[in-house]
């Protein structure tokens, strides 16, 4: 079991059993929300269905209908997703093993929303806003009449054509490696520049050809490596370039400096580093249950006493500005039928099992037979200061029960509840 953990968050696990979450049948249409489940062949969004998946994988291929929604995240796609018409399609995370087609007849102008994915093949549409980042796609990519382009910080394996797009494209930390075509475009078009011409952050690096034709609006070209030749034609105004081109070849006009040479024989390593995730604060039982069987308690002169192990608690942090954060746990009373025991007789000694993420383990809390309230109160099982490294640990304890001669005999169950903070 897995919790997203953002201010604060708790569950809680008895010490002598838990019930299991049950599991979601397979579908193949999807109307709702599923989250990490097995889809077995193909999946169907219904016309005007919104179908959101969220660790979802899906063996076959995914077909969006007329005004559907698909929003999928950190999802495996093992064939193709097709949407014709569609409200929108949001893939964000994991991979999909085909291609991705997404066009609308007229009827509507959607969305193709691509981010931090792997693409097998090649993504194709049409009609559609179209926003694509920290992404690698296989093979080509293809946009016809796009309301807008972003592509940024993603690699082409092959060709990138971005035709007639009426409010303008924005080209940038794009790796391509057969040629990079922008046409048709009636606003700003940008490939690796601001709109003002300078350059941006990124800059671009194209395999192939650099093919700028048919541009009616601002066409700004800054930062871009090309290893072919750029082709200038029918450009109004002409393309401005802006500072740090280089290309093997240029034919036709444009102003601004001219593209330095490109040497022959030189080569260029290009690798996209994708913009971080914020991340963020999970932990997880790493026990297959949440059982804590303390056994059957020994007779030691004034008290009887049982000990066991805590089930570890695995806390993952990968935020980016690594905010401090501790788990906390507090025991409830001890019930066997009528008969009630305070949780304050049962202390620990916490310790670390495993420490990638600058974790601390709690300090040791005496069982209330002893001293104190034990872990009646909350008490600090482990924790990581800010600035911390990113990363996981495992952070176990030794369980310590004490309970007066006059507790009554019986079983006796009580329940700990962990808490994040952060």
């Amino acid at each position: 079991m897995k919790w997203k953990v953002s201010a604060a968050a708790a569950a809680a696990f008895a010490l002598v059993a838990v019930a299991a979450p049950s599991a979601h049948a397979a579908v193949t249409n999807c109307t709702t929300e599923l989250d990490d489940v097995v889809v077995a062949g193909d999946l169907f969004v219904p016309a005007g269905a919104t179908c959101v998946l969220g660790g979802t994988t899906v063996q076959g291929s995914i077909t969006v209908g007329d005004d559907a929604w698909l929003d999928a995240t950190e999802a495996v796609i093992e064939g193709d997703v097709v949407a014709t018409d569609a409200y929108g399609v949001l893939i964000d995370g994991a991979s999909v093993g085909g291609d991705i087609s997404s066009y609308t007849a007229g009827s509507r102008s959607g969305f193709l929303y691509l981010y931090d994915l792997r693409v097998g093949g090649s993504v194709a549409t049409g009609g559609v806003d179209v926003e694509i980042s920290d992404t690698k796609i296989t093979g080509n990519l293809t946009t016809q009449a796009a309301t807008y382009v972003d592509l940024l910080r993603t690699s082409v394996g092959g060709d990138a054509t971005l035709g007639d797009s009426d409010f303008g494209v924005s080209v940038g930390g794009a790796v391509v490696g057969g040629s990079l075509s922008v046409t048709g475009t009636s606003r700003d078009a940008l490939v690796g520049a601001k709109a003002d011409g300078t350059a941006d952050q990124w800059g671009n690096t194209v395999g192939g050809d650099l093919v700028l034709t048919g541009n009616t609006a601002n066409l700004q070209v800054a930062g871009t490596t090309v290893h072919g030749a750029v082709r200038l034609a029918d450009n109004t105004p002409a393309a401005n370039f802006g500072p740090g081109n280089t290309a093997g070849s240029v034919e036709g006009d444009l102003t601004g400096t001219a593209p330095g040479a490109l040497a022959a024989g030189d080569q260029s390593v290009a690798v996209v580093i994708p913009e971080p995730r914020p991340g963020e604060l999970t932990w997880s039982l790493e026990g297959s249950t949440g059982l804590v069987d303390l056994g059957v308690a020994e007779e030691q002169g004034d008290h009887f006493a049982a000990s066991g192990d805590l089930v570890p608690v695995r806390v993952t942090d990968t935020r980016i500005n690594a905010p401090a954060w501790s788990v906390s746990a507090q025991v409830g009373d001890f019930v066997a039928g009528g008969e009630t025991v305070s949780g304050k007789y049962l202390g620990w000694t916490p310790e670390l099992l495993e420490n990638d993420g600058g974790a601390v383990a709690g300090a040791a809390v005496a069982s209330g037979f002893v001293e104190g309230d034990g872990l009646s109160v909350a008490r600090t099982l482990g924790s990581a200061e800010a600035g911390h490294a990113r990363g996981s640990a495992v952070i176990g304890a030794e369980l310590d029960l004490k309970l007066p001669l006059s507790v009554n005999e019986g079983t006796y169950n009580a329940t700990m509840t962990l808490t994040a903070l952060s």
